[in-house]
């Protein structure tokens, strides 16, 4: 179960999704790098960052996004929201190449994670984006960098070994449509700026995170 309980938006992002992660008390119990992340010292966190990054197509997608999680709760809230697109980047393209007949259902480990990626996309997204957008153009910049790194992405069967994916669906061309993706929420950014702004100033959203 996966949840956000909608409190603690100028600290921790308060979010849980049993049984992988806990923002209270702090408990990480799935991914490659689930110990390191548990640190409390952004010194650490930051070099963490540096080896994940060197590491990407080795790690898996659940600690990129438990990443972004803790730099968020840690006040790294820029580095917060590039590590969150990358892991949402690449998630995308996870569940597009599974192998359909292969998903399972509650219990199966690709039906897990692909629910595992869609809510952490969207709850702690609130939060993540909620921040990354209130400077866009800064936002935007993040994005771009995100966008000019999904065609080094490898493919996943490295580190999801247990995982049947899709041997008919072209990994080139889920990223280049990844890259589109990416492109089209830049384009309307950069063309919608001032709406954008004036809608987060009138929902409350606008420096509240």
């Amino acid at each position: 179960m996966s949840t956000a309980n909608g409190q603690g938006t100028k600290g921790h992002i308060p979010f849980y999704a049993e049984p992988y992660y806990n923002y209270d008390s702090l408990k990480i119990t799935i991914g490659k790098y689930k110990n390191e992340l548990l640190t409390n010292d952004t010194t650490k966190l930051n070099a963490l960052a540096e080896k994940i990054k060197a590491d990407i197509n080795h790690t898996d997608i659940e600690s990129l996004f438990f990443l972004s999680i803790r730099l968020y709760d840690l006040g790294k809230k820029d580095d917060a929201f590039y590590w969150f697109h990358t892991a949402k980047a690449r998630a995308i393209i996870f569940i597009d190449m599974l192998d359909p007949k292969n998903i399972g259902s509650i219990g199966d480990k690709a039906f897990e994670l692909q629910q595992f990626f869609s809510t952490t996309s969207q709850l702690v997204g609130e939060y993540i984006n909620g921040y990354g957008f209130n400077d866009i153009d800064k936002g935007i910049a993040e994005l771009e960098l995100v966008k000019n790194e999904i065609k080094n992405i490898q493919p996943y069967q490295a580190v999801y070994k247990d995982i049947h994916f899709s041997t008919e669906i072209d990994i080139v061309k889920e990223k280049s449509e990844g890259e589109e993706r990416l492109s089209k929420l830049i384009d309307y950014m950069k063309t919608n700026k001032d709406e954008i702004k004036k809608q987060r100033i009138e929902n409350g959203i606008q420096d509240k995170y």
